[in-house]
């Protein structure tokens, strides 16, 4: 009997750490501000470099106040505050397999002194990618009856980190004065893999807050605009059948008011960063249980962890709810315009073959009262929604990102506002799961014969009573009798006795 092995290596993302962290920074209010409006804050261009057992991330927050100048004027300003955060692993066999992300997940201001004093909630995952050798037993030859099954192992390939570029022209209205502001959120509509590639496609939803004239009186308004984009990284190895996980984000955001004949254009040129992962499907074949006729077989099994990965889930939903304002609050003639929207205190469950997700819509809105007076302020919105995806149950661990793409306001009966958003989502699930491989058989002692020339057969795929009586040279009615279970049926893979006291030519 010969026995053939077969090398292989399960490459698997292990989490390190979480690391969840309080970043505080002050802010001058700038010396033209009269009225502070409003806030917004966005992690970017974050980057992570990694030195012995140290792995530091960098970053820069994104602030941008709104406010009324000294001409009584709506007016803005961005700041950029540089974010460091270094983390010490340990017990990591080789450290350039390790890498972070941090997402920013809540962010709260508030004035004091004429500084904005901002205090944001960071998280940061650590991963790092360990290798496992695998020797299986893969074919066999000689007088052995032998099982085999296919495997497949979705085995961690790389990491995949790119930016682009999307440069985009937008026509502004006539009357506009002015632009404040740009919220750029990316909603990931499909990403998929050929030969040596990644594909991407998705649509960037554009919140323009501008000012214009309205009644000889400057008020804010808002503009969406929508940008679709593809793009193709290039990977070397990869093929249709493995998969591409990730998500899109903001790098960096640059913008210019142009004049042309049509009136005036705002010029966007948008840095986006993709962060991925690949991983690659291995299929092989393996032995998993022999019998042979003539000696004893003893074998030793071995488990191996693998790891299964659900394709990744990009979809969009809605939320719709209102908004009640406090008994006192003056009417509200209109809302104006919505800036700075965000996501905070995400959570995430699994059951029922969906995800369900809970959060916090937080946005800052601008708002007319009846005697045409403008305020602004950030306002919450909690939220419940559910995203089917097949073949999902509570064993997986899920990573969620969600962003809002678009959120409109309208004021109702003077008190309330209803909130119709809606939210890009991205859902990534995975699952360890265990198989059981032979990886070595040893061949023992020849086997005494009896006289009663016992033998036994496992039952192959597809195979029925009157190939079982072929394969063996018994009737029909003696392999039932010797084995009366064969009259549910075969199952692939069941042992029968055979007793050859019986010898038919069929």
């Amino acid at each position: 009997m010969e026995v053939l092995m077969e090398n292989l290596v399960e490459q698997e993302l292990v989490s390190l750490d979480n690391v969840q962290l309080k970043v505080e920074n002050k802010i001058a209010l700038p010396e033209n501000a009269k009225k502070l409006i409003g806030v917004s804050c966005q992690l970017l261009g974050q980057h992570t470099t990694v030195a012995e057992n140290e792995i530091t991330v960098n970053g820069n927050f994104a602030v941008r106040l709104v406010f009324v100048n000294e001409f009584e004027k709506y007016d803005s300003q961005d700041f950029s505050e540089p974010f460091e955060k270094k983390i010490v692993v340990k017990n990591v066999d080789d450290i350039n397999k390790i890498f972070a992300t941090a997402n920013l997940v809540d962010s709260q201001w508030q004035l004091q002194d004429n500084q904005v004093v901002l205090a944001n909630m960071v998280t940061i995952t650590v991963q790092n990618v360990k290798s496992h050798d695998l020797q299986v037993v893969s074919n066999l030859t000689g007088d052995v009856e032998v099982r085999k099954t296919e495997h497949q192992i979705l085995s961690f390939n790389s990491v995949l980190h790119d930016k682009f570029e999307v440069i985009e022209n937008v026509e502004l209205d006539h009357s506009c004065e002015g632009v404040l502001g740009v919220d750029v959120n990316p909603n990931l509509k499909d990403i998929a893999t050929v030969a040596g590639k990644v594909n991407l496609k998705g649509t960037l939803v554009v919140n323009i807050l501008g000012v214009k004239l309205l009644d000889n009186v400057s008020v804010p308004y808002n503009v969406i605009h929508e940008i679709d984009f593809s793009k193709g990284f290039a990977v070397n190895g990869i093929t249709a059948e493995d998969l591409a996980t990730g998500v899109v984000s903001v790098d960096a955001v640059e913008m210019h008011i142009e004049n042309n004949q049509k009136g005036a254009v705002l010029a966007l040129k948008l840095n986006l960063a993709f962060n991925g992962s690949i991983y690659s499907n291995h299929k092989f074949n393996s032995v998993v249980d022999a019998i042979s006729f003539d000696k004893e077989l003893s074998f030793k099994a071995m488990q191996a962890n693998c790891v299964e990965v659900l394709p990744q889930v990009n979809s969009t939903i809605d939320i719709e709810s209102n908004l009640n304002m406090t008994p006192n609050w003056p009417y509200i003639s209109h809302v104006l315009a919505v800036d700075g929207a965000r996501i905070n205190h995400l959570q995430v469950s699994v059951g029922d073959g969906k995800t369900m997700l809970e959060g916090v819509l937080v946005m800052n809105l601008w708002l007319e009262n009846e005697e045409h007076i403008i305020t602004g302020d950030a306002y919450e919105v909690p939220f419940q929604a559910h995203v089917r995806m097949d073949n999902i149950d509570r064993d997986y661990a899920v990573n969620v990102t969600a962003v809002p793409l678009s959120v409109n306001a309208k004021a109702r009966r003077g008190t309330e506002l209803l909130i119709d958003a809606q939210l890009g989502v991205t859902i990534q699930a995975s699952s360890q799961k265990q198989i059981t491989l032979i990886n070595d058989i040893e061949e023992g002692v020849t086997k005494v014969e009896d006289g009663s020339a016992i033998r036994i057969y496992i039952i192959g795929e597809k195979e029925n009573l009157w190939d079982l009586a072929k394969r063996t040279n018994l009737s029909c009615a003696s392999l039932l009798q010797q084995n009366p279970n064969l009259e549910n049926g075969c199952t692939p893979g069941e042992r029968i006795v055979v007793y050859r006291h019986e010898n038919v030519n069929l």
